[in-house]
């Protein structure tokens, strides 16, 4: 039946971005990863079909919801969401950060802004290998957004003629507190001032000279993970890298980007863990998310109050969401597989929810 629609429909594509994105304080992208040699050995098969541009000018994907009709036949059910870009199985890091994030650099690099990046998505999706790329030697995707975001802001600063310093840190939130992942964890605060903006007092800030020192930085860090039912290595935090240009004169902050690779979101059912410490990771992720949402539904709505303080995470991203030359690009990472096809409904609902509230 897969086969069936794709036959008929528009053909596939490795990537699909709206001209408009990189215009938008709020863009919303989502990435379909490759089906694993595992998943194909225990019979699962693709059910994401990725479309070129439509008369909306949105990039669109459609995913096959195998059912079970009354009397037992075999059903599909077409859902279709539209959103600001959309990457295929082919898609590589640099592909995702050309169109989804470089133009958020160079807007706030011009613009003194600050801007959030944040990968979301069921563990196993493919997030962590977007944010921090698989490694030398790994071909197209060796290089993640971490390096790749690195590597402009240091072009921009030499274009600037210098006198301008970058400098980074690198914590998680782990269960609604902050630890410095570059020194050996100590706990940090994140805390606001008196002109609303928030900082995160006692981390670790390093001064960089080149993109290769903040990997050498990140290679040192232990983030905290779990084995779960979904996954035998689950990043059970979400990791922030804070990269900020600074002139030094003054100490001024010119333009300040949180990359941030989110926990991965599951459903309590799904877990099916015994363990009460995976219980409790789980709850604490998926309370942070929801804050998320509801922040971002808020702020589309024009609440008179947005829940910024209802988690550390949304806490930590309110600048990013508030200020005047803020730009926030959220990047949803989907399993193709059918059975996952639940987990990756749920994170295209989330993500179209939030797309719809901009």
């Amino acid at each position: 039946m897969i086969a069936r629609y794709r036959a008929g429909a528009p053909p596939s594509v490795s990537v699909s971005v709206r001209d408009t994105a990189s215009r938008a304080s709020l863009s919303v992208f989502v990435r379909k990863r490759p089906l694993l040699d595992e998943e194909l050995r225990r019979g699962g098969f693709d059910v994401v079909s990725t479309c070129g541009e439509e008369e909306t000018a949105r990039a669109s994907l459609v995913a096959h919801e195998p059912k079970v009709t009354v009397d037992l036949s075999r059903a599909m059910e077409n859902h279709t969401y539209k959103f600001d870009g959309v990457y295929g199985e082919s898609a590589t890091n640099q592909q995702v950060f050309d169109s989804a994030v470089r133009p958020m650099v160079e807007h706030l690099f011009a613009s003194r802004g600050h801007g959030t990046c944040f990968a979301y998505g069921q563990t196993g999706s493919g997030k962590t290998m977007t944010m921090e790329g698989l490694g030398s030697g790994e071909g197209d995707n060796s290089a993640g957004i971490y390096s790749l975001v690195a590597d402009d802001l240091f072009r921009n600063v030499r274009g600037a003629g210098g006198g301008l310093t970058v400098r980074a840190g690198f914590f998680e939130i782990y269960r609604g507190k902050c630890f410095d992942l570059l020194n050996k964890k100590r706990s940090v605060q994140v805390m606001e001032d008196e002109h609303g903006a928030q900082h995160v007092v006692g981390l670790h800030q390093s001064t960089l000279a080149s993109a290769e020192e903040l990997l050498l930085l990140l290679s040192t860090s232990d983030r905290t993970t779990r084995a779960t039912a979904q996954n035998t290595h689950s990043s059970r935090s979400h990791a922030v890298l804070q990269i900020e240009v600074v002139e030094p004169a003054s100490e001024s902050v010119r333009c300040k980007l949180s990359l941030v690779d989110l926990a991965g979101s599951e459903w309590a059912a799904k877990a099916q863990s015994d363990d009460r410490q995976n219980r409790l990771d789980g709850a604490e992720i998926n309370k942070s998310l929801l804050c998320l949402k509801e922040c971002i539904r808020a702020l589309g709505s024009q609440s008179s109050h947005v829940p910024f303080r209802g988690s550390k995470l949304t806490q930590l991203l309110k600048d990013s969401f508030v200020g005047e030359n803020s730009r926030t690009v959220m990047i949803a990472t989907i399993s193709p597989c059918s059975v996952c096809c639940e987990h990756s409904l749920n994170t295209l609902r989330y993500a179209e929810r939030v797309k719809d509230w901009q």
